[in-house]
């Protein structure tokens, strides 16, 4: 009897009642099971009431595009361009039709001329989801078909985002026909990436003052040994990219704006270290009640102090992204053409001395208080509970008890003072630590 119930707490403690479970990943397992659970999110609910929606039935591919990021609030500013071919449409991305990327704090599209469009959106329990808007399968008369797909997460689930659903954004060295130079080696980029490193096949518009980049150059390995030469397709700052390609079929121009990809490094590793957050959590929270059962304790008993860890360490995790500890110095200051900025800015949430979480600063750092505007997120709203409480908990202490996190000494005492200002002010349902 003892070997068997021993035998059922270890399946208990391995996430499933098999040992096949064992060897998925916990987005596949209980309580998530990713790919079994119909996703609901901002996309697949605006789906359900679209089927009589004209332009989504009728319309021609940019004004179905134009259509769904005003109707899901993606602003066209936020475009973005990256011609590399570092995508499930790779056929038809090319330095001469790059793909366009928008985003808003809760869902992300790219768009491909002739193609499909490729949609990450927000599920509470799920994480990030993906999906097709297959524009080239649209019967007359009716919206076209949203599919998941599995292979999306042969690349959105690697090592590079620690096995679970997540964004990336790469940076490669391009050839001419967009093709990355593997041998040259990519790099993920982060906001705590050398700007050195960034945008290799991506069209940049404005600067990052005296730094080098990858952006607005094609690659080729050096002849007669190791290295790579770079071609640069414009030179300086760049203010729009019309005579490098035919930019009228894109839906803001020839823009690819420097801050507009700077403050998509920064969203894609927040939402990614958000979504660990809530899958981890919900997996430690079931394995704690599973094995509460077990033993037969109390469902609502106590974490165990390796769980509490485990929870503890989450939290400061999302926190150092969330404060911008590893941000890369801007010294010289970046420069974009203001389009972005301006949009980014609307609908801020301000404290009552008109400060925000959405103002730039753009010399020195990206912006002027260092906490992330993805704090009014979707994504950090529905995480459980148990995680929620924890960030904010020692968001509040390193704000207020700044001795005691020598990690976060990066924000002075007068930052802290105004965020602890904006985010007391204008993030609801705060835990007690904050009254």
């Amino acid at each position: 009897m003892q070997g068997k119930f021993l035998s059922g707490a270890v399946a208990v403690l391995l996430g499933g009642p098999g040992w096949a479970q064992a060897f998925d990943p916990i987005y596949e397992r209980a309580p998530i099971h990713y790919h079994e659970t119909e996703p609901d999110t901002k996309l697949t609910r605006f789906f359900k009431t679209a089927k009589d929606n004209p332009v989504l039935c009728n319309g021609t591919h940019r004004e179905v595009l134009a259509e769904l990021l005003e109707k899901l609030e993606v602003p066209v500013e936020s475009q973005v361009l990256v011609f590399s071919k570092t995508s499930a449409q790779n056929s038809r991305i090319a330095p001469e039709t790059p793909r366009a990327i928008y985003f808003s704090d809760d869902l992300y599209l790219g768009w491909v001329q002739g193609g499909e469009i490729e949609a990450a959106s927000f599920d509470p329990r799920l994480g990030m989801v993906f999906h097709l808007i297959k524009l080239t399968e649209r019967e007359p008369g009716t919206p076209p078909p949203l599919a998941r797909e599995r292979s999306c997460l042969n690349c959105h689930a690697g090592s590079s985002n620690h096995d679970l659903p997540g964004l990336m954004v790469r940076s490669v060295y391009p050839t001419a026909t967009g093709l990355p130079l593997f041998e040259a080696g990519t790099f993920h980029t982060r906001q705590s990436s050398p700007i050195e490193e960034r945008w290799g096949g991506w069209y940049v518009t404005g600067s990052v003052e005296n730094r080098e980049h990858l952006g607005n150059a094609l690659a080729q390995a050096a002849p007669g040994g190791p290295g790579v030469e770079l071609q640069h397709l414009a030179d300086g700052r760049v203010l729009k990219l019309d005579e490098l390609f035919r930019s009228e079929p894109y839906l803001n121009g020839g823009q690819s704006d420097v801050v507009a990809l700077m403050t998509l490094e920064h969203q894609v590793g927040m939402h990614n270290l958000l979504i660990e957050a809530n899958l981890t959590t919900q997996a430690t929270l079931h394995r704690h009640a599973e094995m509460q059962k077990a033993f037969g304790e109390p469902l609502d008993g106590p974490l165990s102090e390796t769980n509490e860890r485990i929870l503890q360490r989450l939290a400061t995790k999302v926190l150092k992204e969330m404060l911008y500890v590893e941000e890369v110095p801007l010294p010289g200051g970046i420069e974009g053409t203001g389009i972005f900025q301006t949009a980014f800015e609307e609908g801020r949430k301000k404290s009552a001395e008109g400060r925000s979480l959405r103002d730039f600063r753009l010399y020195e750092r990206l912006m002027k208080y260092r906490c992330s505007h993805l704090i009014y997120s979707e994504a950090f709203a529905n995480l459980p509970g148990a995680i929620r409480t924890r960030i904010l908990d020692q968001l509040h202490d390193i704000l207020t008890k700044p001795a005691d996190w020598p990690e976060f000494a990066h924000l002075g005492e007068a930052e802290r003072g105004h965020i602890l200002a904006i985010v007391k002010e204008t993030v609801p349902d705060l835990p007690e630590s904050w009254k």
